[in-house]
């Protein structure tokens, strides 16, 4: 079977094409995370680590602390550190819900009161936002899909190649 050594090189040029988009994807595969966070009551305030879900610490993301116990209160806003710890003072004896959020989107909630030992509850998603989220599918399976499709192409031109060497050759 002679196939023309233009289609065969366009061929192999696809090929590293697609190959290049692969190691180009990976990596934003491999760092797509969630967000998690710690917190604990330490006398006078609520301190806790934010960090992905790949272990890698969430520096400089933003925080808020909202008095659930002080009815109209404001959220105080802030940001981790270089080690993703924060630290806010709080009053004693009152519920609080901590809320992190990074530049990706990713955000995470959790409750927790001002007193001894006391550990924090994960607040769970609710209402619209929640069910918006639910129906979308997980960014690997949008770029598998993607680059899948993309090979359709190629099979599509490989017939024809084929097609086009067997009639030549009658």
């Amino acid at each position: 079977m002679n196939i023309p050594s233009g289609s065969m090189r366009s061929n192999r040029m696809q090929l590293i094409a697609r190959f290049v988009c692969l190691m180009v994807l990976l990596p934003g595969l491999a760092a797509a995370h969630g967000l998690l966070l710690d917190a604990k009551h330490v006398g006078d305030k609520i301190e806790g680590t934010v960090y992905y879900s790949n272990g890698e610490l969430a520096v400089r993301e933003s925080v808020e602390l909202l008095d659930l116990s002080t009815q109209g209160a404001t959220a105080a806003a802030g940001e981790t550190d270089n080690e993703g710890k924060f630290s806010f003072p709080v009053v004693e004896g009152h519920r609080y819900r901590v809320s992190a959020y990074a530049a990706e989107g990713h955000g995470v909630d959790v409750e927790i009161d001002a007193v001894a030992d006391a550990r924090p509850k994960l607040i769970e998603k609710e209402g619209a936002a929640a069910e918006e989220q639910s129906w979308l599918p997980p960014a690997w399976a949008v770029i598998g899909f993607l680059l899948l499709a993309s090979l359709v192409p190629v099979a599509i031109s490989r017939r024809r190649a084929a097609a086009a060497a067997a009639g030549s050759n009658k």
